[in-house]
């Protein structure tokens, strides 16, 4: 009689991959990391640390603790600890992080926003940015 396999759940030691050729559309949401060298376009927002290997490619908005990108991304990146863009990572976002490191040969265009992407919120002083009125314009009466 075979005894059954017992499994603990370590989930530091956990992760998710997307393999090379596999293609996924839609959203991902997840409690560990994930590894991707296939291709994602959607949504992407994990607790752990995102790694695009270098024939992963990822086309949305993509939220995570950590990110290591040797391959493609696009869209928007926003990472509460460390980036690190390998030389061979192609990116085109709109970056907020936490620190970032670059390799040299890594390609990078859009805007990288140190700290925590902020919402859209009203101005601190409003009555300071609010318009001034402009003085009443004196009445015209017809006799």
């Amino acid at each position: 009689m075979m005894n059954p396999v017992k499994r603990t759940s370590d989930s530091a030691h956990e992760h998710n991959r997307i393999v090379e050729g596999a293609v996924f559309e839609g959203s991902i949401q997840s409690p560990v990391d994930i590894r991707v060298d296939g291709f994602i376009k959607g949504n992407v927002r994990i607790q752990g640390k995102l790694v695009v290997g270098p024939t992963g490619s990822v086309e949305g908005e993509v939220v995570a603790a950590e990110a290591s990108i040797a391959g493609k991304l696009r869209g928007s990146l926003e990472v509460k600890g460390l980036t690190t863009l390998a030389q061979t990572a192609q990116v085109q976002a709109e970056l907020y992080t936490g620190q970032i490191s670059i390799e040299a040969g890594a390609q990078f265009s859009g805007n990288c926003h140190m700290g925590p992407k902020e919402p859209i919120s009203k101005p601190i002083n409003p009555a300071a940015t609010a318009p001034t009125a402009a003085p009443a314009a004196p009445k015209v009466v017809a006799s």
